[in-house]
């Protein structure tokens, strides 16, 4: 008898566990995946207010964050389409009313060495990582250089409508040689990154599709986030 109901307590266990483990959430692997570099400028005053604050910097009556995101993939995926060193350029305005999740104007450009199938996998992945309600204006292709050279960071639209340059900047009068890092901080929706090393921009222009701008002097910063999710875009035919 007593063996009889060790055999129905360890049978009644093995249903549990079989009953725990079926119920347990699956998490599905992500569709895609990137590391991307930054080298971006904005016109607010360093460091930028919008990343505390649900409003832009205001300039006399009016509040914007007029800016340029230059991004480099360092290594990434979207399903069967490999992104590494896939370029992106996003110029905009967060405008005043960007705490409500809207938004002023965007462009997206994309060096023409992305692939089409690059470039659609990117137009999936940049709404997702900056989850706003836009007003997209364009997405271009211009051929554009970014560098980092020991001091200075440069991108630069070849057709000359673009260009942003960040020199390393340091507060720190006894060790003027190490850099300035905000951690701990989100990157919008990004699950993580190595920290907003901050520079200061000598040059923050775009101008195109009925929008220029320029500033100097303010805000700008080095850094690489990561960033992965599933897939939105409907599949092609439909």
């Amino acid at each position: 008898m007593r063996r009889a109901m060790w055999i129905l307590v360890v049978v009644v266990l093995v249903v549990a566990f079989a009953l725990w483990q079926y119920s347990k959430p699956v998490h599905a692997e992500p569709d895609f995946e990137i590391t991307a570099s930054y080298i971006e400028s904005c016109s607010c005053d360093q460091f930028c207010p919008c990343y505390f604050n649900d409003h832009a910097m205001q300039h006399g009556d009016t509040h914007f964050c007029k800016f340029n995101l230059v991004l480099r993939v360092d290594e990434g995926y979207y399903k069967d389409v490999k992104l590494d060193g896939v370029k992106a350029w996003l110029s905009g305005d967060l405008g005043s009313e960007w705490g409500t999740g809207k938004a002023d104007w965007l462009v997206i450009t994309f060096d023409p060495s992305v692939s089409e199938a690059q470039q659609a996998a990117m137009t999936d992945i940049l709404p997702q990582l900056y989850p706003m309600e836009w007003d997209i204006l364009g997405v271009d292709t211009v051929p554009f250089t970014w560098k980092i050279e020991g001091d200075r960071a440069h991108a630069r639209m070849e057709n000359g409508k673009g260009e942003v340059i960040l020199h390393r900047f340091s507060a720190n009068n006894s060790n003027p040689e190490k850099e300035v890092v905000v951690d701990n901080l989100k990157y919008w929706a990004a699950q993580s990154n190595t920290g907003f090393r901050m520079w200061k921009n000598e040059r923050n222009y775009y101008e195109g599709h009925g929008k220029k701008f320029e500033t100097n002097g303010t805000n700008g910063f080095l850094i690489t986030i990561n960033f992965s999710g599933q897939a939105k875009m409907a599949p092609s035919g439909d």
